[in-house]
């Protein structure tokens, strides 16, 4: 299991065959891939979440700075096609959602780790 910009290269070289998406819909890159939800098991989804953090006494002025200017880069036409080429889903949100995000994924797959007994060897 892999994210789409690792697993690309070898689904478009024939090399591997996607046989399902840990995603809640379909990927428009692979549209014809069905989600795992699709093909009967719920719950299996992951996603490799890329963003930018900083220290965190960082002033608010800085962050917001920062956080208009990565926005404007994503929202950039080219720069957002060679991203989604690349099988990312820009985004572009607040530096507040994307920490809840964080946050809400922490404790996600914090659970599941228990849950599971999942050790490191």
């Amino acid at each position: 299991m892999v994210d789409l910009a690792a697993g690309a290269g070898f689904i478009k070289g024939g090399k591997v065959k996607a046989i399902a998406v840990a995603n809640a819909t379909r990927l428009p890159q692979l549209p014809d891939v069905p989600t795992f939800a699709e093909l009967g098991h719920k719950g299996v989804e992951a996603a490799a979440l890329v963003g930018m953090v900083v220290p965190a006494a960082t002033p608010p002025e800085v962050v917001n700075a920062l956080n208009k200017r990565v926005v404007a880069a994503i929202n950039e036409p080219t720069v957002r096609k060679r991203l989604e080429d690349f099988g990312v889903e820009p985004v572009g949100n607040t530096p507040a959602q994307f920490g809840e995000l964080l946050r809400s994924e922490t404790v996600r797959w914090q659970k599941l780790i228990r849950d599971l007994k999942i050790t490191l060897d």
